[in-house]
């Protein structure tokens, strides 16, 4: 039986402060640990969400991506592929191509370059979308540089009151991840926002509009290891940390 979530993946970017990685290889494919990270998304939908059906959106370096995971048979799930040819839409874009293959279900974002490591993501998609149009991870950090790569959150309880992309000021200690979980109606809304003449919109501003305008946004707790693949540096750090999970795992 199919799920009643979509999962999407953006993967359309070119991760130019991954170089050199990037230059040969899609960031979202870097080996972490010997398996790439969109890998990793896929096992985590499949395994731990319940999600059996994703979209992949591409762009650099697209046929990489496509003949290594085909049609996703031999991973359980059904994969389908779609081409975001305006980048320069910013990647709110990039899920916006997603909306005709989700007929109607809610969907789970989750870009290429997010890395999750012995998280609770599993439960990431146990919140109810009936009480929120959007929901995001969230964790408190010690290092304030980590929330000027993502962005700030604001909450009161369950629900987020603002969202910030690249703040300059830091409202508590709460970094944002840029995976969502998305009501199948909100991206009516998204659709609507280009078709007001928006050339360029980052889905975390969309997502603070969306507050502004009255939409409930959940707030997951999310528990575990984060990094976004960003650089190099970050890229490095993830394969350090899942290394060392799988090596004491091993030990026990």
């Amino acid at each position: 039986m199919s799920s009643k979530l979509i999962g999407i993946i953006p993967a359309a970017g070119s991760g130019i402060r991954a170089r050199p990685y990037t230059y040969e290889l899609h960031k979202g494919m870097f080996l972490i640990d010997g398996k790439p990270n969109i890998e990793r998304h896929i096992d985590l939908m499949r395994d731990e969400m319940g999600i059996d059906e994703i979209v992949i959106v591409l762009g650099y370096m697209a046929e990489s991506i496509e003949s290594y995971f085909g049609d996703g048979s031999d991973r359980g799930v059904r994969i389908h592929y779609v081409e975001n040819q305006h980048l320069d839409k910013g990647w709110a874009w990039s899920v916006l191509l997603a909306k005709p293959f989700m007929a109607g279900r809610n969907g789970c974002v989750m870009l290429a370059d997010e890395f999750y490591l012995d998280s609770n993501m599993g439960d990431f998609t146990k919140f109810d979308l009936e009480k929120f149009s959007v929901v995001c991870p969230v964790k408190p950090v010690e290092d304030q540089a980590l929330i000027k790569r993502n962005f700030s959150v604001e909450r009161d309880g369950q629900r987020v009151i603002r969202l910030v992309e690249n703040p300059v000021a830091f409202p508590n200690d709460l970094l944002g991840m840029a995976s969502f979980l998305v009501r199948h109606d909100l991206m009516d809304a998204l659709e609507a926002a280009f078709d007001t003449g928006r050339t360029n919109l980052d889905f975390v501003t969309f997502v603070d509009d969306m507050i502004r305008e009255g939409h409930s946004v959940g707030a997951f707790d999310m528990e575990g290891d984060y990094i976004n693949l960003n650089d190099v540096a970050s890229m490095e750090a993830a394969q350090d940390k899942a290394i060392r999970s799988r090596l004491l795992k091993e030990s026990d």
